[in-house]
């Protein structure tokens, strides 16, 4: 009878605890998804909110070949995690201007490669990663980021600033920028 007692006012604190937790969801209110009936695209609840170079982006040796400039971007969604979505990605390499308040100087290089350019705007070149050949191509699971190998012979005791561009759903621009020497 003791242990009864004992243990009868943990049991109700613990059942008090258990109903005042979280609140059911309203029934009323749909979840986000495909389909029903919202006018908001699915995509942006998952959508890219933030971009960042990542520290691996540098200038390297092609093992005797041409140099090369290895870029890896990471797509951040609301949440802070990174993700993989279809998008389409730009980069342009600008010389450095030292101790001016904008450091990009004249631009020196702008990627990818015109076959890869947007065909319904030759002015404006775009890795688009929209099909998911092309995207796991560029993917990089190890690092959950998009490597990217643009061919770039930079000049020794020169600095440059990269700035990467990402189009995702709706038309939102995502950009980073990166010193490199």
């Amino acid at each position: 009878m003791k242990i009864i007692a004992s243990v009868s006012p943990a049991l109700l604190i613990l059942l008090v605890l258990i109903e005042s937790g979280c609140q059911p969801l309203d029934s009323r209110e749909p979840l986000p998804t495909p389909g029903n009936g919202s006018n908001t695209p699915f995509c942006v609840y998952y959508a890219p909110e933030k971009m960042d170079i990542m520290p691996l982006t540098g200038f390297k040796g092609n093992n005797g070949g041409e140099p090369q400039l290895d870029v890896y971007v990471s797509l951040l969604d609301s949440a802070g995690s990174q993700i993989k979505f279809p998008v389409k990605f730009r980069f342009e390499l600008y010389d450095q201007v030292r101790r001016s308040p904008e450091p990009k100087g004249k631009r020196v290089g702008i990627w990818p490669e015109k076959e890869m350019a947007d065909p319904n705007d030759p002015e404006i070149h775009w890795f688009d990663l929209a099909d998911p050949a092309q995207n796991n191509r560029y993917w990089r699971d190890f690092v959950r980021a998009y490597q990217f190998t643009l061919p770039f012979r930079p000049e020794p005791g020169r600095s440059y600033i990269l700035e990467a561009t990402c189009l995702a759903c709706q038309n939102k621009h995502l950009t980073a920028q990166v010193a490199l020497k």
